[in-house]
């Protein structure tokens, strides 16, 4: 009879005993409690939730930060202030144009001095002068321009007896005020220092006689000086040209004459 070696045949295996071991103290494992489960649960859905929160919020602020750089960078090029007036994001789509043209021509105004009381003759100074081109034969327009050589501003009363002007062919007098003093307006003018003051007196280009006489001559085309001063103060002078009056036609329509009309005269009866 053969022998049988029992314990050779259980070398390669495992003890059974162990793996009983093993299997019991396993199966014997206590359960977590659910409290742990719940709280991994919450713990995985906020982190996920946080999660689609920073990308949303992530992408969103791009968007808002791509719309808001463009009207802003509109306001920055509309509210540009011009030289007259200030340009604003809702007025440049229509008036930027109308606005940027004006105010390239636009000049301030000089602030005008205002008198401080009435002028002294000294201090005035008359410069007269006649428009180029003006012509023999009519009304001449004589320009006195009144201007103060130290008050700031002043009033003065231009009359007859506060200003004289007088027009002379070389050394021979033609016109003067002092024999048509009507020419001399009055009136009551404010006379600066750094702005001129204009008169206007008008000259029938006649010569002048006692009592300003109408029956005087027509004064010839040609160069004449006119002098001009306020009374106690220093006379101005300039040259000035009368021009041959430029040729005038008169067209003279012929009136049509009525056709004579024949009157018969009755015939007699005859009996």
């Amino acid at each position: 009879m053969t022998s049988v070696d029992f314990g050779a045949g259980r070398r390669g295996t495992p003890d059974r005993g162990h793996a009983l071991t093993t299997v019991v103290s396993m199966s014997s494992a206590r359960p977590l409690p659910p409290g742990v489960y719940w709280r991994r649960r919450v713990f995985v859905l906020g982190v996920a939730f946080a999660l689609v929160f920073v990308i949303a919020r992530w992408l969103t602020g791009s968007s808002d930060a791509s719309d808001d750089d463009a009207p802003v960078a509109e306001q920055a090029g509309a509210q540009v202030p011009t030289a007259t007036r200030t340009v604003t994001a809702g007025e440049q789509a229509t008036d930027a144009t109308a606005t940027g043209t004006a105010s390239k021509g636009a000049t301030a105004k000089p602030t005008l001095a205002q008198p401080d009381g009435p002028c002294e003759a000294p201090d005035i100074v008359v410069t007269p002068s006649v428009a180029k081109g003006a012509e023999a034969g009519g009304d001449v327009t004589l320009t006195l321009s009144l201007q103060t050589l130290e008050s700031e501003a002043c009033t003065w009363e231009v009359s007859r007896s506060t200003v004289t002007t007088k027009i002379s062919d070389g050394s021979r007098e033609v016109w003067t005020t002092q024999q048509c003093p009507r020419a001399v307006p009055t009136q009551s003018v404010v006379v600066r220092r750094s702005v001129a003051t204009l008169v206007e007196l008008t000259w029938n280009a006649k010569e002048s006689a006692a009592n300003c006489s109408r029956r005087t001559d027509w004064v010839m085309p040609g160069d004449y000086t006119i002098e001009a001063a306020a009374l106690g103060g220093e006379p101005g002078s300039a040259e000035f040209s009368l021009v041959a009056p430029a040729t005038r036609t008169v067209v003279v329509t012929p009136k049509a004459t009525p056709k004579a009309t024949s009157t018969k005269k009755p015939r007699k009866p005859v009996n």
